[in-house]
């Protein structure tokens, strides 16, 4: 009987320490872009917070597929808003949780022992894209579901190159896959994300793509928490402050204003 007492004191004792861990922790889903300065982000947190942060990166939509068959999460960070939309549609965020925390760009970019040179302001820009690809392709993530395959689909319109060009795209998994695909030199050309290019070793920025100049949709970065959690939005709150925002603006990105989210 006394066995039976101190084994069921055992157990007890046993699941309240793994309660007690589970809340010591957050796990954020992370877009894969984001996972370098989410690595710094969470060390900086973790400077002045009893909580330990657990990053899953990934591309956003496995991301968001994760979470609807169970996969854990208080937090998710996407690389684009339709994916947070289809999420609400599901019931698996917090709508009135949902903030924009970082904004991105794009750029054209090859294989650093590349012999290519690209001005997007040439005249002659689209007869030497085109021209750079003749014998060769372009990567970029899948446009149907990847958000840097979205975005740079709106690129590649607004600079009158898709219609030219589709077959000869190939379509990676995700921004950092197709980052690596490019740094292997697989292919001429490829589309990043300035944040990703700039602390690349393997590629060569050959043009930026301004948004405002060529008229697509800039990549934004929104976090939201995932529903029936039971932590509050401070980490969400932080990642608008100060501290967070600079950390963002060191790893390439554009940091949000505080009106951007009111």
């Amino acid at each position: 009987m006394i066995n039976k007492i101190i084994l069921i004191f055992l157990i007890i004792i046993h699941l309240s320490s793994n309660a007690l861990a589970e809340k010591d922790k957050l796990i954020i889903s992370v877009a894969s872009s984001l996972y370098k300065v989410s690595k710094e982000l969470a060390n900086e947190w973790e400077k002045n917070e009893k909580t330990k942060i657990i990053i899953i990166p990934g591309s956003t939509p496995l991301l968001a597929r994760q979470i609807e068959r169970g996969q854990r999460s208080e937090f998710i960070i996407t690389a684009n808003y339709y994916w947070l939309e289809w999420m609400l549609e599901k019931g698996l965020v917090e709508k009135d949780s949902i903030l924009k925390i970082a904004k991105n760009s794009l750029v054209i970019i090859s294989g650093i022992n590349k012999p290519i040179y690209l001005d997007i302001n040439s005249p002659e820009f689209k007869y030497d894209f085109i021209e750079q690809i003749s014998s060769s392709m372009i990567a970029i993530p899948h446009p149907s579901s990847v958000p840097l395959g979205i975005y740079s689909k709106q690129a590649l319109k607004s600079l009158d190159l898709w219609d030219s060009i589709e077959k000869k795209l190939v379509y990676t998994s995700s921004a950092q896959a197709n980052l690596k695909f490019i740094s292997q030199g697989e292919v001429n050309l490829g589309i990043s994300y300035l944040s990703d290019a700039i602390f690349s070793s393997k590629v060569k920025i050959l043009s930026q793509i301004d948004n405002k100049k060529f008229e697509y949709e800039q990549p934004i970065y929104w976090a939201a928490k995932v529903k029936n959690k039971n932590n509050d939005n401070y980490f969400l709150e932080w990642l608008i402050g100060d501290k967070a925002q600079n950390i963002f603006k060191n790893y390439g990105f554009e940091i949000i204003s505080k009106k951007e989210n009111n």
